[in-house]
């Protein structure tokens, strides 16, 4: 489920926009706060749109599903959230719209539904409408194929401020676990994966310190790291110092 950084001079990574980016700046906090959805607090109702495309169309049992795994990981990470004395208001909704082409990595397919559905060139002013309408503070979009790729978020940071669309592609023509939504939905609001990309050597440190993190393996559990970067605590943890002491320069 790696985070995958557009086109404009991208990477196909699942860490973040690689620029030269600044050394004073750990590469996991480079990330927080950045783009519109900047902390997973208050309201926020997560826009889940069901993306037919003419050789993989939506199925009712299929998006039921989707329905049972992205309710269980809601209340997972309300509960989550409650451990960290955060109010989060969270709700997943659901639209099913049709495009003329198929999922590419390019993202022709998403500009294409851009410009023919919302007719706008950035995802910002769909979400700013979404949180308008629905009253509530984060309208986060997450466009579900019935296909199979790697589920990947683009995501805004300190590193390549042009980039303002944040939004997450989860592919869902396998056997789904419920933290699906939970690892991608955390990527947009900022927090990182703790896997290696290159052996670079941050998933031996996390295994150290969050062996059973959610951005480090299949489960429910938000680590104090990745707390800190979503928005709820506004304190480094002593285990998230020592992580990002150790894991200083590695990406």
């Amino acid at each position: 489920m790696k985070r995958v950084l557009a086109l404009l001079m991208l990477m196909l990574t699942a860490a973040s926009f690689l620029t030269d980016a600044s050394a004073e700046t750990h590469f996991a906090l480079r990330a927080r706060g950045c783009g519109p959805m900047k902390t997973l607090t208050g309201s926020t109702y997560v826009v889940c749109i069901f993306v037919s495309t003419p050789s993989h169309p939506w199925t009712e049992k299929k998006k039921q599903e989707v329905y049972n795994v992205f309710g269980s990981s809601v209340r997972s990470m309300k509960k989550q959230a409650s451990r960290y004395r955060t109010s989060l208001d969270l709700t997943d909704g659901y639209l099913e719209l049709k495009i003329n082409r198929e999922y590419d990595k390019d993202l022709a397919w998403y500009y294409d539904l851009l410009k023919e559905v919302y007719h706008e060139n950035s995802i910002v002013p769909v979400c700013s409408a979404y949180a308008r309408d629905l009253h509530v503070d984060n309208a986060p979009i997450v466009f579900l194929f019935n296909s199979w790729d790697i589920s990947h978020t683009y995501i805004c940071t300190s590193d390549y401020p042009q980039w303002k669309d944040e939004f997450c592609v989860i592919f869902c023509a396998t056997k789904m676990h419920d933290n699906y939504l939970t690892h991608e939905l955390l990527h947009q609001f900022g927090a990182i994966d703790l896997y290696d990309y290159n052996q670079e050597g941050v998933e031996k440190v996390a295994k150290k310190y969050f062996p059973s993190s959610d951005m480090l393996t299949v489960s429910h559990v938000i680590d104090d790291l990745t707390a800190y970067l979503v928005g709820w605590t506004d304190t480094l943890s002593a285990k998230a110092q020592k992580f990002l002491k150790e894991t200083e320069g590695l990406r």
